[in-house]
């Protein structure tokens, strides 16, 4: 909270006597007491902004007003008490809401703005019986109007408040968008004075009986602009409102319904704002976390899926092993040149394919970007298969596939191929301790007329029932050594390709079955 520079003290003074002079309409008796009262959200918003430790100058600049603006209608001294009473007052008001009610300056939540307009429209209900009652008591004041100067005091005060405050507020917001005027803004100033005009000057009617149409462009703006833009248009709709009244030369009781009318737009105007600001900002925290969660989710991946990149990659580096040996041979002999070179075309082909796989797999990690290809699903079977042959054997396990008679899938194939290998891995771990025979089958079919259908099914223990409904948490495992990433990643992965990863109980084992959608 930084302290007002003496020029910002000065301007406040300034606009406090300027506004008193701009809204000194309809006055009950020759007092302040108008229907229309800014000054008090002014000095409200200049407490709340720069702290209750200048509370002195409101004291200051409402004592001004009533010298330059009303003439000093009344005794010194009650002038005096008035305006102490007003400072006093309206600092305690800005203390209930800061310190009290703690409520955020810049009013960014639904609650921040609840709080504020029920605070103020019980302070303004007290100030107004305080102040009127000074009034009364010291006989500056006749008797009978002292209800009516209450009541005209509590909507003032509080319009003025509920209008002017907030705009305060957001115009001096650190950070603040300014926003250049555009044909939208012009469009919604239009629809203030159309409506303005509805109700006031198209001759359709009473007038506070066509009042509804003034919430349209309100609730218009509101929903599209959130808070700030409910600020500025209860701003312009106030003004509008006044001009019409005076314009239309409209009486004492006609402009005090009007402003209990303007008081329920405002309040609505403001609340439907905060909550339309308050539910962007969560939506837009939710996507900053979600995408914070992929990150982390993807690097934590890169470990789990450790595995299948070095098997990815080792049948291509061990190729051009292969192909380079054959190569070294060919140059001690004679007439191989053609030979030669077609090796060496296999050997960049196979390096090709070890940094593509290396590419995708970090932008995976990195971003979560797919490579989407009509691929058939034999080859993915073929190729995740493959880099888990030595394994299987290793372990006594038999792979078996099915995958004839089956379109091809649009997929990204690294990705799919990664899938394929956490769920062989997993079988094929599944069926370490297993005694007789070892069999892993995999079986590919059509899933109605849009989707294949992978399985891969053991013949193991299969899964404990105390944790197959959480298969697919994170960090949810039966390895010693497993993060229990796996699964969790291949759902995300199928899910991204529009498919859907379930886990099957049978007898014996169990299986795990995704679909991926067909190319066609």
């Amino acid at each position: 909270m930084s302290a007002p520079t003496p020029v910002v003290v000065a301007a406040y003074v300034a606009a406090y006597v300027a506004l008193d002079w701009v809204s000194f309409i309809h006055p009950v008796g020759a007092f302040g007491i108008t229907p229309w009262n800014p000054p008090p959200g002014l000095s409200l918003a200049f407490l709340l902004r720069y702290g209750l430790q200048h509370a002195p100058w409101l004291f200051v600049a409402a004592l001004a007003a009533e010298f330059l603006v009303r003439g000093a209608p009344a005794p010194i001294a009650v002038l005096v008490a008035a305006s102490l009473l007003l400072a006093l007052s309206y600092t305690a008001v800005a203390a209930v809401l800061s310190r009290v009610l703690r409520i955020d300056v810049d009013l960014r939540s639904l609650r921040d703005v609840a709080a504020f307009i029920t605070t103020s429209a019980i302070a303004c209900a007290l100030i107004a019986l305080a102040s009127v009652a000074l009034f009364a008591g010291t006989g500056v004041l006749p008797p009978g109007e002292f209800r009516e100067g209450v009541l005209q005091f509590w909507i003032g005060d509080l319009i003025g408040i509920v209008v002017t405050a907030p705009a305060v507020l957001v115009v001096t917001r650190r950070g603040t968008m300014r926003r250049r005027p555009s044909f939208e803004t012009l469009a919604e100033l239009t629809a203030i004075a159309l409506a303005l005009w509805l109700v006031f000057g198209a001759g359709l009617g009473d007038a506070p009986t066509l009042f509804y149409v003034l919430f349209l462009p309100i609730v218009w703006i509101a929903m599209r602009h959130g808070f700030d833009g409910a600020v500025f248009a209860t701003l312009a709709m106030q003004l509008g409102l006044i001009a019409a009244i005076v314009v239309t030369g409209l009486g004492r009781s006609g402009t005090l319904e009007f402003q209990f009318l303007m008081l329920a737009i405002a309040v609505t105007g403001l609340l439907l704002g905060a909550a339309v600001s308050e539910r962007r900002t969560i939506e837009r925290e939710l996507r900053t976390k979600q995408a914070a969660l992929d990150r982390s989710l993807r690097l934590a991946a890169a470990s789990e899926l450790a595995s299948s990149l070095a098997h990815e990659l080792n049948q291509p580096l061990s190729a051009i092993g292969t192909y380079l040996r054959a190569c070294q041979l060919m140059l001690t002999r004679k007439g191989t040149g053609d030979e030669l070179a077609l090796t060496m075309d296999k050997v960049i082909a196979e390096a090709n394919r070890a940094a593509s796989v290396v590419r995708r797999l970090r932008d995976f990690f990195r971003s979560g970007s797919t490579r989407i290809e009509p691929i058939a699903p034999s080859r993915l079977v073929d190729e995740a298969s493959a880099t888990l042959r030595e394994r299987a054997a290793e372990h006594r396990v038999a792979v078996a596939a099915t995958t004839d008679g089956v379109p091809d899938v649009l997929v990204d194939r690294v990705q799919v191929e990664a899938v394929l290998h956490n769920l062989l891995a997993n079988a094929i771990d599944a069926l370490k301790t297993t005694s007789g025979e070892r069999r892993v089958r995999i079986d590919v079919a059509k899933d109605g007329s849009d989707f294949v259908r992978i399985c891969v099914a053991d013949n193991g223990s299969g899964v404990a029932s105390d944790i197959a409904a959480s298969l697919f948490d994170p960090f949810v495992t039966t390895k010693a050594t497993g993060m229990g990433l796996g699964l969790a990643i291949s759902k995300s992965i199928v899910d991204a390709h529009g498919g859907r990863l379930w886990h099957e109980a049978r007898t014996p084992g169990s299986a795990f079955c995704f679909t991926l959608p067909t190319a066609s």
